[in-house]
C-alpha cells in the first residue's frame, strides 16, 4: 500500500498511478518554475526480483513525464546490469576497471557505483549547459567628445577613456565527445606511451648523452676519435748546450 494524495491505493493500480503522476509532475513545475534546467535520476536495477520489477515500472513513469514536461531524463539502468540485463553487484567502473559498484544489500551503492552514477549524471549536465544560450556583454562606450569640441592645453594630460567591459567568453560551455560512460560497454582505447619515457622510466636504462656534454662521462673524452693522451703531451724541450759549457768540458779534460 502507497499513501497518495486522495488516500491509500494498491500500488500498480490505476489510482495509485494517476495519483503518483500527478505527484510526479507537480514536483516538475515546482522545479521549472525556478527557471534552471532540471535532469531527474532514474532509479538502478536492484537484487530482489520485485524490488528490481518495482523499479523498472516507476523508472517508465518518470521517464513519460519528463518527455511531457521536455526535462532531461538521465538513464543509468545500464551500467549497473549484467549483459544479460539482471542485477550485477560489480561491474566496470568510471575508468573501465572492474569493481564492486554496490553494497551488500543490493541497493545502495559503493564508493565506486556512486562515482559511476555521479558521471553519468555530470555527462547530460555538460550537454546541456552546452545547449544552453550564454549571454555575453557587449562592450560600453563612454562619452564621446563632440566633433568641434575645443581641445584645452590640458587635455594631453588626461587618459584615454576606457570601456566599462570587455567581451566576456563562457566558461561552461564543454563540449561532450562521446555518448557512452567510461566504465560501460564502451572499451577506452589503450593510451599511447612514448618509447624513450618507457625505456628510462620503467625498465630504467640510461640515456645516453651527446659527445661532449658536461654529463657524457664516457672514457677516453670523445669517444672513440679521441687520440691516445699519451701520444697528444708534447715533447719535454732539451735544453741545448751552449759553447762556453763544452769549453770547460775540455778544459776539464786536458787537466785530467
Amino acid at each position: 500500500m502507497r499513501q497518495a494524495s486522495y488516500g491509500p491505493w494498491e500500488f500498480h493500480s490505476e489510482k495509485w498511478e494517476l495519483a503518483y503522476i500527478e505527484r510526479v509532475d507537480a514536483t516538475i513545475a515546482a522545479l521549472k518554475s525556478a527557471r534552471v534546467p532540471v535532469l531527474w535520476v532514474g532509479l538502478p536495477s536492484q537484487r530482489g526480483t520485485k524490488a528490481n520489477a518495482d523499479s523498472s515500472y516507476l523508472n517508465e513513469i518518470y521517464r513519460s513525464r519528463a518527455e511531457k514536461a521536455g526535462i532531461v531524463y538521465v538513464d543509468i539502468w545500464d551500467g549497473f546490469v549484467d549483459e544479460a540485463g539482471q542485477f550485477s553487484p560489480q561491474g566496470p567502473d568510471y575508468q573501465g576497471q572492474i569493481r564492486r559498484l554496490r553494497t551488500s544489500d543490493g541497493v545502495y551503492f559503493t564508493k565506486f557505483g556512486a562515482r559511476k552514477l555521479a558521471d553519468y549524471v555530470k555527462r547530460d549536465i555538460e550537454r546541456s549547459l552546452a545547449n544552453r544560450s550564454v549571454p555575453v556583454a557587449l562592450p560600453v562606450q563612454g562619452p564621446q567628445p563632440a566633433p568641434n569640441a575645443k581641445q584645452g592645453w590640458r587635455s594631453w594630460r588626461q587618459p584615454s577613456q576606457r570601456p566599462v567591459a570587455g567581451p566576456v567568453v563562457p566558461l561552461t560551455a564543454t563540449s561532450v565527445s562521446t555518448e557512452e560512460l567510461l566504465g560501460g560497454s564502451h572499451v577506452p582505447p589503450a593510451p599511447t606511451t612514448d618509447g624513450m619515457a618507457s625505456r628510462v622510466l620503467t625498465k630504467g636504462e640510461p640515456v645516453s648523452a651527446p659527445r661532449g656534454r658536461a654529463d657524457d662521462f664516457s672514457w677516453p673524452h670523445g669517444g672513440a676519435d679521441s687520440a691516445d693522451p699519451a701520444a697528444a703531451e708534447p715533447a719535454p724541450a732539451t735544453t741545448p748546450i751552449t759553447t762556453r759549457s763544452a769549453k770547460s768540458a775540455r778544459a776539464t779534460q786536458r787537466a785530467r
